[in-house]
């Protein structure tokens, strides 16, 4: 896809017309992809860090200036959100729940984690407890569960990160108590 063509897409895309992200992630893909990677060397790391680069790229397109640079100010937030897994990724300790099982809390036995599990999913909708369990548990990409449910990319990744940060907040009150 020639500069002049994809501008257009991104202009669409700022004016709200959400099917030309479709296009710019068609026309982009690639060059994100190994961008990420060779900083990463990890491709499922990679497809993570990609996926949050198209969040990103969402939530920021109306603050985008046209200046016929996209892909370039595109891989600049995928290098960045790489770096930064990188080096957060370089401080994390790994831990064998086998040597040490009670380092993960009072949640010992499979009953209790589903119980727990449960309990965490209840605030979620239908449609994000099936991204989040398809995604997670059956570890099927963002692309492929959007297909599935016929939804668009964007729309999928939007309700995988809302989803977890329902979680997250769940999670967080439930070991406050």
């Amino acid at each position: 896809m020639d500069n002049q063509t994809l501008n257009e897409a991104v202009n669409k895309l700022k004016q709200g017309d959400d099917a030309y992200f479709e296009v710019i992630y068609e026309a982009t893909k690639t060059k994100v992809y190994y961008t990420i990677l060779t900083i990463v060397k990890d491709p499922s790391m990679a497809e993570d860090i990609m996926q949050d680069t198209y969040l990103k790229m969402l939530d920021s397109i109306k603050k985008y200036k046209n200046k016929n640079q996209f892909q370039a100010w595109l891989t600049t937030i995928a290098r960045n959100l790489a770096i930064n897994t990188f080096n957060k990724r370089k401080k994390e300790v790994y831990v064998d729940e086998d040597v040490n099982p009670n380092i993960f809390g009072s949640v010992e036995d499979q009953s209790e984690k589903a119980a727990y599990l449960r309990e965490i999913m209840r605030d979620l909708s239908h449609e994000e407890q099936e991204v989040v369990i398809r995604h997670v548990i059956l570890g099927e990409k963002h692309k492929t569960i959007a297909k599935a449910l016929n939804k668009p990319l964007g729309t999928i990744t939007w309700m995988y990160q809302n989803a977890l940060k329902k979680i997250r907040t769940k999670a967080g009150d439930d070991h406050d108590e």
